[in-house]
Order: structure tokens, then sequence, then C-alpha cells
């Protein structure tokens, strides 16, 4: 099929977004794409299934809605445990070999687990919104393991995989998608997909992407059925069991979710006022109706036979479609038995014959074939459809048709998402002009910007050097401020990307550069358990963030007046902060790079405390003191790593000199 092969394409390309940055302008028409889709097919949800109840936000009337649907999923477990213990077979899947082609074929989804969230909280964020991010990324920090290898959800899933198909390929590479592993479920790699995508543009769709947390932080049947029935064909089911209590509505996943959501309507009711708290819900509706309407599970061939879609429901205008079809039917049906015309795998007077059209799973089967048939439909695009033009004047059914009828099917139409058309103009380029201060990501060759030539200058002009004798760092203690607060509050960015893709941080080095992460971020030290909405209710926890923003307010600054790094950069340009930024987005190419640059900012922060910089309260040099502490413990490990290679060492060696050289610049001796 046209549109999972584009599927696959996609899911590869961003697990490798630097090498295909041009890919960025169709992500987004896929996005948009999925969001229509999916929110089209909500009209026909239950109230306890649809957040579309809510038809405008309270903290009240979420915490409600989330109550009916905690209890509806709680009478539905009881009904299956009841079903089962009656002597009911399982209902995932049959045995053991169909347990494993289901756990290969939801591969897709659980490789990107977190994902959606991998993008948030970026040094560009609002400085008013930076709490309320540090709440979603503790849920991609949890997702991720915490810094913790073996509690990685994606490297849990992997070992999962590894137990039970060794060999499997993993989710950066481009065999994964290859036809011979037969990943074929079309609703998994939209679930995957859609998860990736939507964290790409937290600038634009940050509503969206929280409505999405919402909705996909929630316990699932599914989750609880496979923790269950992978036990009784002899399979750990760790994995889900895992997820089904850190998920928790009191302290977990979905508690965060919850109150992330709530702190975020918050700032947009104080900032915009009411219309703009309505707009900003309708969004995040449609970011839930995103995760809901993508399940991204699998159904196993012998479960496909004990259903007829009398679970799927219709939305009304196909059911109206529905409607019109069996009532042709009713009066042409004889009259198409000569027909050749096949749409799908069938001919048009099978797919008209009156008694099948009363079954619903015919019903779902037949729209889906005349939806995905190109010869007919132009989804999305009614106006030219062929199957719309033969309704028209001189065409061969005109007539047949009234036009209320005409209306309902070009409607049913034009909600159609086309996938393969959003990805079929490969010569689209991304916008150049953007902004990488007010869009995320932006993606810009590195190579001519002044401070890659230093860097190449530095880092040929020095002999190498190890974590241990790193040069002497000295600075002033005097800072010049409209240098030094634009540096201080853009040089967090530095490894904030080597996270964005959960399946890259399967291994020790990321591992280590997430701990770093979790401590520039004023992120407890990590422990046992997770800290769950612990985490977030914990006072005075913002980092580098928060104490750059305190430092703003010591010198007099208004946060009203400079809302964000983008406000703070047109008051006091600095050409470094931008170059920073860019070369951020490539952690693969500039790895060794970006290890040196973090490590002599993590040298600053020693230097700043040791310093009694005016500009720091008292709390915050306690505060700085522990972050750079733990910096530096992470980054002499990921020196350890480098130095194994000696050109990442000799790009450590450059990168380290190259920022200390800009950092004393921003200082007075």
């Amino acid at each position: 099929m046209e549109e999972l092969k584009a599927l696959k394409q996609l899911y590869y390309q961003l697990h490798n977004l630097e090498k295909f940055p041009e890919v960025l302008p169709q992500a987004k028409r896929v996005l948009l794409c999925l969001l229509k889709e999916t929110s089209s097919a909500a009209e026909a949800l239950p109230d306890h299934e649809s957040i579309l109840s809510v038809q405008s936000f309270s903290r009240q009337d979420l915490g409600e809605f989330q109550r009916r649907r905690d209890n509806h999923i709680g009478k539905e477990w009881e009904q299956y445990n009841l079903r089962r213990r009656e002597g009911r077979p399982r209902e995932l899947f049959g045995g053991r070999e169909e347990a494993i082609w289901w756990l290969k074929q939801i591969a897709p989804v659980k490789y990107v687990d977190g994902a959606w969230l991998g993008h948030v909280g970026k040094v560009t964020t609002p400085f008013a919104l930076q709490k309320t991010m540090k709440g979603a990324w503790q849920i991609l920090s949890e997702e991720l393991g915490d810094g913790d290898l073996g509690k990685n959800h994606a490297h849990l899933y992997h070992a999962l995989l590894e137990t039970i198909a060794p060999g499997f390929p993993t989710a950066e590479v481009l065999d994964f998608g290859h036809p011979r592993h037969r990943l074929d479920e079309l609703p998994v790699w939209k679930s995957a997909i859609a998860q990736l995508l939507i964290s790409l543009f937290p600038s634009e769709f940050l509503p969206e992407i929280l409505g999405f947390n919402l909705h996909f932080e929630a316990v699932s049947m599914d989750t609880l059925k496979a923790g269950k029935e992978l036990k009784e064909v002899g399979i750990d089911p760790y994995y889900f069991i895992l997820h089904i209590s850190i998920d928790n509505a009191d302290s977990g996943h979905t508690a965060i979710a919850i109150e992330v959501v709530c702190e975020y309507m918050t700032y947009i009711r104080r900032a915009g006022g009411e219309e703009a708290a309505q707009e900003a819900w309708k969004r995040l509706q449609a970011g839930y109706l995103l995760s809901l309407g993508l399940p991204g599970t699998a159904v196993c061939p012998s479960r496909r036979r004990l259903r007829d879609g009398s679970r799927v429901l219709l939305s009304p205008t196909e059911m109206e479609v529905i409607k019109i079809f069996k009532a042709k039917a009713q009066v042409v049906h004889g009259i198409h038995c000569s027909s050749k015309v096949r749409i799908g795998s069938r001919s048009v007077a099978e797919w008209l014959d009156p008694v099948a059209l009363e079954s619903k799973k015919w019903q779902i089967e037949l729209l889906d074939a005349l939806s995905c048939s190109k010869y007919w439909i132009r989804r999305g695009d009614s106006s030219n459809s062929r199957f719309i033009r033969e309704l028209q004047w001189n065409g061969r059914m005109f007539g047949s048709f009234t036009q209320d009828e005409y209306d309902v099917l070009g409607k049913w139409i034009d909600n159609l998402a086309s996938i393969s058309l959003a990805m079929e103009d490969p010569d689209v380029k991304q916008n150049t002009d953007d902004d990488i201060l007010s869009g995320y990501p932006v993606f810009r060759p590195p190579s001519s910007a002044r401070f890659t030539e230093t860097w190449t200058y530095q880092r040929s002009a020095t002999a190498l050097f190890s974590f241990q004798s790193l040069p002497p760092f000295d600075i002033g203690n005097r800072p010049v401020f409209e240098s030094f607060l634009p540096l201080w509050l853009s040089h967090p960015c530095l490894l904030q990307a080597f996270v964005s893709v959960p399946f890259r941080t399967n291994n020790e080095f990321a591992c280590t550069i997430i701990k770093i992460l979790r401590a520039q971020g004023g992120f407890h030290i990590e422990q046992e358990c997770v800290a769950g909405m612990g985490e977030v209710r914990r006072p005075n926890s913002l980092g580098l963030a928060g104490i750059g923003m305190n430092m703003m307010v010591q010198h007099g600054l208004s946060l009203a007046a400079l809302p964000s790094l983008k406000h703070v950069l047109q008051s006091w340009p600095l050409e470094f902060a931008v170059h920073m930024l860019h070369i951020s987005l490539r952690p693969i190419e500039y790895k060794g790079l970006l290890i040196g640059m973090a490590t002599a900012f993590a040298k600053m922060h020693v230097a700043v405390v040791r310093s009694r910089l005016h500009l720091l309260s008292a709390q915050d040099q306690l505060a700085l003191q522990k972050i750079a502490q733990r910096e530096l413990e992470g980054l002499e490990l990921c020196w350890e790593e480098l130095m194994l290679d000696g050109k990442m060492h000799a790009e450590c060696c450059g990168g380290y000199l190259a920022a200390s050289h800009e950092i004393k610049k921003c200082f007075q001796s």
C-alpha cells in the first residue's frame, strides 16, 4: 500500500532528521492531515471517551471527565476478568506465536514511547511556561528511565523483542521498515508517526502536544490485557505492567498530564482572556483526539474472525454515506451485475448487495475500499474526485443522486485525510527564513558561521587534553550583563536534542546526557523510584532557566517586557547564542563539539559560584553549585567514551576552547 510505504519512509527520516531536514514541510502537512482525520472521526464517540463533552475548560470539569473515563475502563476491566473466569478465550491473541506477531507489529509505536514530548521545554520556551514544561519533561524523563538504561522504555521493549525474536531491527535503521519483516499494520504506523510528528513543532502545536499527552498517558484496555495475557503464554509482561503502574492518576503520568494542562490553561487565560482560552482548549481537544483516534494497536488474525466490526464507530457523515448506499442498493443492485468495475477486492455488484450491506463490518470495508481507491477518490479533495464528477452534469451517474446526497458524499471525501498526498511533493523546501527563536526545529548549514571557523581554528591550534587536564577556566567578577544574560539563557540548548528521539537514548552515553539535562533543568537527583507528581510539586526547582529568570529580576528587568529568549536577544543580540541553537540541532554530526562546549559552561557555573556574583542570590548560588557538580560528573563519563575516538576527542577539545573563549568575552577583567 502506497500510504504504508510513505509512512515507513517518514518514520526512518524522522529518526534521522539531521540527514533529512528537508522533510519538515511534508511532516507538518502529514500532521495536519492526521489531526483532521481524527477530529472528524470523533463526532461518533460516546461522552465517556470524547473530550468534546467538556465544552469549555475548567479543572473541575476535566477532573470529572477523567474520572468518568477511568470508571469506564475499570468496568470494562471487571467485565473482561469476569469473561475470563467464565472460561472465555484471550482477547488480544490466541497463543504464543500470535502474541509474538502482535508484539512485533506494535514495535513501531513502542520504539517511540515518549516521542510526543521529545522537543518540549527548549530554551526558546516562554519564561512563564518554563515550570509547566518542566512537568511535561518529567514525563519524558521517566519514559527515558531518568537516565537509567535498564528503566528506559524503548530499551525495555527492544530487550523484550530480543527474547522472542532475536535480531529484530531497531527503530532508527532503514531495515526496520523492510517488507520482509511484515510490519504492515497501517494504524500502528500512523500512531507512531503521529507521536514523532506532533513533537516537532512545539512553538506551533503546544496545546495539541499537551492534549495528546493527556490521552496517551491514561491506562488503556490493551495495556491491561497484555499484562495478563502475555504471562499466560510464557512471555514477560513487565513492559506493560510498568505502564499500568507508572501512568496512574494519583501520582503518575496521568496526574502530571492533567496538572500540566491545568497550568497551561491558567497561563493562556491570564495572558489572553477567555476567548484565547477557548481556542486553546479546542486545540488541546484536537491533540487528545489525535491520540485517541490512532490507538496504535494490532488485531491478531484469530481475533479478527471473532469481530464483526460492531465495536468500530462510524461518524455521522459516514453513517449518512452508508444510508445513501443502502438506499441505492435496493434499486440498482441488479443493474450492476454485469459491471466489471472493481473497488478494492470486490466488484460494484458485490459491494451493493443489500443483504451484505446490513453488516457493520461490510459497511466499514466498503468505506475503506472506496476511500483508498485513487481512481475514484482524491482524499480531502472532492472537487477533483472522479466519483463526484460522475454525479455531475455529463457524468454517468447524473440524476441518480439528489443534491443533498451529493453534498454528503462531497463532505465525506473532503474529511478524508491523505498522507500520501501530503508526502507526494518532494520539491517542497523548508522556509529558510524561519527564525529558530520562534520556530523549532530550523535547520541551517552552520558551516558558514563565524563560530564554526573559530572552533576549527581552536581545534587545529591546540594539543589534545583530557577531562582531568582541562585548561584553567578563569573569569572576572564583573560580567557584562548585556552579553552574559543571553549567553546564560541560551547555553542549556547544547544537549537538549540528544534525547529528542526515544530510541536514540537506547545507550549509556545518551542516558548520561539525560542525567545532565535533569541537573540543568533543576530536577531532583535520580533515586530508586520515579518522582512523579513529587517533582511537579517541588518548589524552587527551575534549574538554569529559573536562575536566569531570577537574575533578570534581580537586575531590575521585567519578565513581562522580556517574556522569552527571543525578546532578550532582540534587546541584546548575541550571534554566538544563535549559533549554539543551530548547532545543537545536530547532535550526531557535532557530538564531540557539543560535549566540549557543555563542559566549558559547566566550568563556568563553578567559576560563577566561586566568584559570588552579585547577580545571584545565596539560594541560587547553592543550587548552581549542585547543578555544576552533577553536570561535571556526567560530562567526565562522556569524555571517557569520546576519547576512544581521535576525531571526537579533538572536537571535544575544540568545543571546550571555543566556548571558553566566548564566555570570557562576557566578563571584564
